[in-house]
C-alpha cells in the first residue's frame, strides 16, 4: 500500500516530496519538519497524484517559512511537533497528534500505519538521538544521484507507504525512500514518535 504521493516537477525530472536544502541556511540545518509539514498539507489539499513545478512549490514554502515555521524562532535544532500540529490544523480539516514511542508497540505502529494511509493520509515520523543507528536507502529520480543509503539520526520523514513483508516506504531530501518497520521502531531514539490523525488511535 502506497499512496500516490505529492510530485514536484525540475529541469531533471520530478522530486518525490521537498528538500529543505533548497529553502536557505537556516532551514537546511533545521528545516526537515518544515517540509513535511508543507508537504502534508498541499497533499491533503490537493489529493493524490497531485504535481507541481518547483518555482510555484518553493513560494508556497517559503511563505510558510517566513511567517510561520520560522517568524518567531530559530529551531536550530528541528521544528517542535506541537508547532507542526498547530499549523496543520490551521491549513488542513484535519487534526492531528504527537505520539511519542513509549507510547506504542512496533505492531501499534504498523497499525497507525496502515490506517492512516487507508484513510488516505501520510504520516510523519520524528526519528531522535539514537546514535545514527537508523538505517535507510534513498532513490533521488530528478537529480541523477540513484541511490544514496546511510543512517538517520534527529530527522523528521513523511511515509507515504508500507508493504506486507513490513517495508516502510517515506518522503526525505526529495527523494523516495525505503527502511524496515522494524528498525524504525528499534531506532526511533528517545524522543522519537509519530504525527498522526486525532482518529487514528493506539
Amino acid at each position: 500500500m502506497e499512496l500516490n504521493y505529492l510530485k514536484i516537477k525540475t529541469d531533471n525530472g520530478y522530486m518525490y516530496g521537498g528538500d529543505q536544502s533548497l529553502f536557505g541556511k537556516k532551514a537546511k540545518h533545521s528545516g526537515c519538519g518544515m517540509i513535511a509539514l508543507c508537504d502534508m498539507i498541499l497533499f491533503l489539499r490537493n489529493g493524490e497524484g497531485y504535481s507541481l513545478d518547483l518555482g510555484s512549490y518553493k513560494a508556497f514554502v517559503e511563505d510558510i517559512r517566513d511567517n510561520e515555521v520560522y517568524r518567531h524562532r530559530l529551531n536550530l535544532i528541528g521544528v517542535p511537533t506541537g508547532v507542526i500540529i498547530k499549523i496543520l490544523k490551521k491549513h488542513t480539516v484535519e487534526d492531528f497528534r504527537f505520539y511519542g514511542r513509549a507510547n506504542f508497540s512496533q505492531d501499534d505502529l504498523r497499525q497507525l500505519i496502515s490506517d492512516s494511509l487507508l484513510q488516505g493520509v501520510p504520516v510523519i515520523v520524528r526519528i531522535g538521538a539514537n546514535r545514527n543507528k537508523l538505517s535507510y536507502k534513498i532513490v533521488f529520480p530528478a537529480s541523477g544521484k540513484d541511490v544514496r543509503t546511510g543512517k538517520f539520526g534527529w530527522h523528521y520523514i513523511t511515509v507515504t507507504g508500507i508493504t506486507d513483508s513490513g517495508t516502510v516506504i517515506f518522503s526525505s531530501w526529495g527523494g523516495r525512500g525505503e527502511m524496515e518497520l522494524e528498525h524504525l521502531y528499534r531506532y526511533f531514539g528517545l524522543t522519537g514518535g509519530v504525527i498522526v490523525k486525532v482518529r487514528c488511535s493506539v
